[in-house]
């Protein structure tokens, strides 16, 4: 049976890393990777946007309310055209650090409750392991310290706990300080 997989975790948690050995092990999945599809429509609508580490570098300047809205039109589009098809999984993060602190750019209940995911998994390190994936490969990320990084993560479980509320969906919430393949195999 194929399932919608609504897929979230603060920077650098491991979410593209699993969601990668999920892709190249599990045959009929497709994966909506929220950023790139925000930063694909950003450029057509004329904002000029290197990469995703320029959309993570500046986030609440570039992702406003109306790009996200239309994004999240086009991902309820495409759930809905796949739904059944094969598995789907999302790509995600509602919570961003922003230079004041944090932003959460999330979807309405409404809009929640019709994209439907079968499941929600959240993916979560040790702070200390955050800060140091981090700071060895930041891809636009800005620095935390530890803090920081445990709060990111508590607001990001805190999201998924919620959407797994309104959509009436179990949530997952996975160790990836753990071997990743081990948790593509469980």
């Amino acid at each position: 049976m194929s399932k919608v997989i609504y897929v979230t975790g603060a920077p650098a948690s491991g979410k593209s890393t699993t969601t990668k050995l999920l892709l190249e092990r599990v045959e009929a999945v497709e994966v909506w990777e929220y950023g790139a599809r925000l930063v694909e429509h950003l450029r057509k609508t004329g904002v000029d946007i290197a990469d995703q580490d320029e959309l993570r570098e500046k986030s609440s300047r570039l992702a406003v309310a109306a790009a996200v809205d239309r994004v999240d039109d086009a991902l309820l589009e495409f759930v809905g055209e796949r739904r059944g098809r094969g598995h789907v999984v999302i790509d995600s993060h509602p919570v961003t650090r922003e230079h004041h602190g944090f932003r959460i750019t999330a979807f309405s209940h409404d809009r929640f409750r019709l994209l439907a995911p079968d499941e929600i998994w959240c993916f979560y390190t040790a702070p200390e392991v955050a800060v140091a994936r981090i700071a060895a490969d930041p891809r636009g990320r800005p620095m935390v310290d530890v803090e920081t990084a445990r709060m990111h993560t508590m607001l990001q479980a805190s999201v998924a706990a919620t959407y797994g509320i309104v959509a009436g969906c179990p949530v997952y919430l996975f160790d990836t300080d753990r071997d990743q393949e081990s948790l593509v195999r469980s």
